[in-house]
């Protein structure tokens, strides 16, 4: 039976390859797909029937050009009730369309509007059994194709990318985690505290990973913030990099000019999201006035900070950068992480205090913190009675170790934190969230009952946590589906690709079974 497929975002050609092994090996039929706008020629050689939807245009609510006499959906009020949440979180994930506040709440009401309309005769005129994800959907139109899926019963895929080099496991809804993760490690605690396996195998390079994790920050420090690390100094890394390798200069150079002459979906002043394609030297002077108000939050921010106190007791909370999927759509409302520090500060124990530290990407050069940030954010943070900004240079460790537990949305702090024996509030949905030592806080109740919990004298158990690395190791696969991590997977492109199709394929088959 031939299963018709979304691709969304799918933009490196090992996606190709994939879509091509499911047709071949297991009929399915790829008839729609989103990607960057120079991808889809490759796409269409490989399948000449298919609708190729380019990035760019999806994000301004603009159709796939064989789509664009569509007929499209009337908006009701059951519809848009079903929506009121995905509507919340995508006019917040918004943000990162407006780096030059061009883009009013209504203009993002529309826009929203528009995605609906759009993405719901999609899914009418296609009639679609899957859509796979290439990560979480975050640029909205996803976002909210991802939510219609959802309301339709559509089955979606996409993979969660875990902190262990290379390793990551596939899941239906990012909301849910794995199931299969959550009962395997289920099963594996209760046997253990029966007393029936108490060898807990993992592999050498999980075991490494735990000794980097558990030593010094230098040896755990990920490999693309190390990247971002280097790039501090632009100078610097462009020096260094054509100094290594002549070569790089024209890499560099291309690289420049591709950003300088392709469009960007950056809402222009007094144009429409539909009418933006900003580029050239508008571009240009776009990022020069991110970079000056990045400047200006980062000094208003040393102007509030305070050295960390490591003798008294204190809740850690390292900031997430924004805008990114980890805080929007992983975040769901606790994107806007003022509300998880009003949280804390509500709930610690009397004597606590809440030290917040901003993420060093969030004031890069060559990110878009600009977006996320004002510094308004920074003064309501300090005004809550028991909280203080911290400086970003204090060791991450050094806090963790001395902290009575440590907070996040998604990040990897939290799992660093349970890996060497500290609890974890998480407020989104981290790939690791059914580990032992972490706790998932979706209401106020929650918080209260695990900082007392805490406060009582709870401990990580840390051999628990080494069960669940190696659930993650027996229910997932090394491989990647992000190009960047093809430099730390030691596998080859074919081999990658018939990992990610099978994987694919097996999910898929398990999930229309259960139904």
């Amino acid at each position: 039976m031939t299963v018709k497929v979304i691709f969304d975002e799918c933009s490196v050609p090992f996606w190709i390859d994939i879509a091509y092994r499911l047709t071949k090996q297991y009929d399915w039929k790829p008839c729609y797909w989103t990607g960057d706008p120079g991808f889809g020629q490759q796409v269409k050689q490989q399948f000449p029937d298919i609708i190729f939807h380019s990035t760019l245009d999806a994000i301004r609510g603009l159709p796939a050009k064989e789509c664009k006499d569509l007929s499209l959906l009337v908006l009701d009020q059951p519809l848009l009730e079903d929506l009121a949440f995905c509507e919340l979180i995508s006019l917040y994930m918004m943000n990162r369309i407006d780096r030059i506040n061009a883009f009013s709440f209504e203009e993002r009401e529309q826009l929203f509007k528009q995605y609906v309309r759009y993405w719901s005769a999609i899914l009418k005129k296609f009639i679609p059994d899957v859509v796979v994800f290439s990560a979480s959907p975050h640029l909205v139109y996803d976002y909210v194709l991802y939510s219609l899926c959802k309301r339709n019963k559509i089955q979606t895929i996409l993979f969660d990318q875990t902190s262990l080099d290379g390793w990551i496991y596939p899941e239906a809804r990012f909301e849910d985690g794995s199931e299969l993760l959550k009962k395997r490690y289920h099963d594996m605690v209760s046997s253990w505290k029966l007393g029936k396996n108490k060898k807990i195998m993992l592999t050498d390079e999980a075991e490494s990973y735990l000794k980097r994790v558990s030593g010094d920050y230098s040896g755990a420090v990920p490999f693309y913030m190390k990247e971002q690390f280097a790039q501090n100094n632009i100078t610097k890394y462009i020096a260094k990099k054509v100094l290594s390798n002549p070569k790089n200069l024209s890499n560099i150079f291309q690289k420049g000019w591709h950003l300088f002459s392709r469009g960007h979906y950056i809402k222009q002043k007094r144009k429409s999201i539909q009418d933006s394609n900003m580029k050239g030297f508008e571009y240009l002077w776009c990022k020069a006035q991110g970079m000056r108000k990045k400047n200006m939050l980062k000094h208003h921010y040393q102007t509030l900070q305070q050295p960390a106190e490591f003798h008294k007791p204190y809740i850690y909370f390292p900031l997430h950068y924004q805008p990114e999927n980890t805080s929007s759509p992983l975040g769901e409302t606790f994107a806007d992480q003022f509300l998880i520090v009003d949280m804390l500060s509500k709930c610690a124990p009397a004597n606590w205090i809440i030290y917040v530290k901003e993420h060093s990407s969030q004031w890069h050069l060559k990110l878009h913190g600009e977006c996320s940030r004002n510094t308004d954010f920074y003064d309501r943070l300090v005004h809550l009675p028991n909280v203080k900004l911290i400086p970003i240079s204090t060791p991450n460790f050094e806090l963790i170790d001395h902290a009575k537990a440590v907070v996040t949305i998604t990040g990897t702090s939290g799992w660093e934190a349970v890996i060497r024996g500290k609890p974890a509030l998480v407020f989104g949905h981290a790939w690791y969230k059914f580990c032992e030592g972490v706790f998932y806080i979706p209401t106020e109740n929650t918080c209260r009952d695990t900082l007392s919990k805490i406060n009582a004298g709870y401990t990580v158990d840390r051999e628990l946590v080494r069960l669940f690395l190696s659930a993650v190791q027996e229910i997932g696969l090394n491989a990647y589906v992000e190009p960047s991590y093809a430099k730390i997977v030691d596998i080859s492109n074919e081999e990658n690709v018939s990992r990610i199709t099978t994987a694919i394929y097996t999910f898929y088959l398990q999930s229309t079974t259960k139904k």
